[in-house]
């Protein structure tokens, strides 16, 4: 029995690393530990790539000579690329019999020309088992496969996997900012008045919050996300490293490009080419603020607070658990509801594969 997991680009958005490795530890519970491996993923992922063009012209394709018994694909890699990314691989699974599997599946924009593209595609390429991260998508797509499921993300598993090392360090709350800029924050005993659309006014750890992001950096991010780096480029601030009680932790997720003038332009910086770091980080927080999903991710898994800053659609994998608050507030997961959606989870991909087989 072997069981590849398509993984990589942990260096451009170290989140991948996240659901790919509690992506992992959901397998081997199903097929056993050792026959689980992770393999690449397609190079046409790569950031700042014309997806629709599909890979490379001078790619290897690997994946479409891959032998194994199982193939599976995480994440929000469907989108109106997909076709064009995989369908020569999928030819390849269907003529050998290679059992596709989708977990922790999702949309990248969820528009009706995305979900139409990817329901065709997978009609023709129809997966043994689709298991989704968001309602959203299992709607869409519950009737292309034989097993289906609302799942949730696979990164909620990593504290499965990785028993975070406990800091020494004094309290410190984490600020994980990468598209958009890193707002200006003022604490207080009193409660703000919200004057301005770039105001997020909240409650945490005690105090009042008043988030304000800078106009040219914002207007620039807006735009797309080079801009954003030129947004970075021209961002004069100099930061603190503390806010009342607690120290700034600041965590980079896009290590590859190392940037370093940006990585390390601000105080208490933690960037790393591999995910467990940032688990450890994420694992002692006493707040996390980010505008990175699976910053907010693995802080809730390991118990603590997020907030999240993005209009991304792909947040929808917070609904799923109870969190639609997220962007509003900083909200914690109940820990009893995550374990009982581990536990169904589970137990939904047990009985489908002893079912097909």
């Amino acid at each position: 029995m072997r069981v590849a997991l398509v993984s990589g680009f942990w260096g451009q958005n170290i989140g991948n690393a996240f659901f790919n490795i509690g992506g992992k530890w959901i397998l081997e519970q199903i097929f056993g530990s050792g026959n689980v491996e992770f393999i690449q993923d397609q190079p046409a992922y790569r950031t700042f790539n014309r997806k629709h063009k599909g890979n490379p012209k001078n790619d290897f394709n690997l994946l479409r000579y891959l032998e194994t018994d199982y193939i599976v694909l995480q994440g929000p890699m469907m989108t109106t690329s997909f076709r064009a990314i995989w369908e020569d691989a999928f030819k390849q699974y269907k003529k050998r019999g290679t059992k596709i599997i989708l977990l922790g599946a999702a949309f990248f924009k969820y528009t009706e020309q995305e979900i139409e593209a990817i329901i065709k595609f997978l009609k023709e390429y129809p997966p043994i088992i689709i298991s989704t991260r968001d309602h959203y998508t299992y709607e869409a797509i519950k009737d292309c496969a034989q097993f289906t499921y609302s799942g949730i993300d696979s990164a909620f598993f990593v504290t499965e996997v990785y028993r975070a090392f406990k800091l020494t360090c004094e309290p410190y709350i984490i600020i994980n900012f990468d598209r958009w800029p890193e707002p200006n924050i003022k604490l207080s005993s009193d409660k703000f008045s919200s004057d301005s659309k770039n105001n997020c006014c909240f409650e945490a750890l005690g105090y009042h919050w008043k988030l304000n992001s800078p106009g040219l950096q914002y207007r620039l991010s807006n735009k797309g996300k080079w801009q954003a780096y030129i947004g970075a480029l021209l961002d004069r601030r100099k930061l603190p490293p503390q806010i009342a009680d607690f120290t700034i932790v600041r965590t980079e997720h896009r290590v590859n490009p190392h940037i370093t003038w940006k990585v390390y332009k601000q105080p208490n910086m933690v960037a790393s080419d591999e995910p467990f770091t940032y688990f450890t980080v994420y694992a002692n927080t006493k707040l996390t603020l980010s505008d990175r999903v699976h910053a907010c991710v693995a802080t809730l898994a390991y118990g603590n607070p997020a907030m999240l800053f993005t209009p991304s659609p792909r947040t929808r994998l917070f609904e799923r658990l109870g969190l639609n608050d997220i962007k509003k507030r900083p909200i914690r997961l109940d820990p009893e509801r995550l374990k009982l959606e581990k536990d169904k989870q589970l137990s939904f991909l047990k009985e489908s594969i002893e079912c097909w087989r």
